[in-house]
């Protein structure tokens, strides 16, 4: 069954209408960073975790999702079981830190690419602002109507 959009899902279709990839990626990223907790598939144990990574264009991907319930539509789509919904919920930014550890990019919700260049240069921008102790994040060269967006959500 298909799933109904949700804020996350508008937020990307949003930011595919801007003409500049750079752009693109940074707006999901933010998105993601304002999600407050990443979801990651888990092919390792309840013991031992290990989230999913693939490679992509000679480099590392982690698999991330906006929400829990999408591990489960990605496996029911596969035609995998999905009764226990193995899941990896990880706090972004211990998450965000986590990847780059890892030296991988990301792949958001299956359809955003975020190479892990990238998100060394968002890491490093979002520390020298306060990281975590500013519990925001920062999307840069707002339009008005994307600030009205944010403002209307509350945050």
């Amino acid at each position: 069954m298909a799933r109904l959009p949700d804020r996350f899902d508008l937020w990307i279709r949003k930011a595919r209408e801007s003409a500049d990839p750079a752009r693109q990626v940074d707006l999901v990223l933010g998105g993601l960073m304002g999600l407050g907790t990443w979801h990651l598939l888990n092919v390792g144990t309840q013991d031992d975790p290990q989230p999913a990574e693939t490679e992509l264009e000679g480099g590392r991907y982690l698999l991330v999702f906006s929400d829990a319930g999408r591990v489960g539509q990605m496996l029911e789509d596969r035609g995998l079981p999905a009764e226990q919904l193995p899941v990896i919920s990880i706090p972004a930014d211990a998450a965000l830190g986590w990847s780059l550890e890892r030296h991988c990019g990301l792949i958001v919700n299956q359809d955003v690419v975020i190479p892990l260049d990238h998100l060394q240069l968002y890491h490093e921008e979002w520390k020298a602002r306060g990281g975590a102790h500013a519990r925001g994040f920062w999307i840069p060269n707002l339009t008005s109507e994307e600030e009205d967006f944010w403002q209307e959500h509350g945050i």
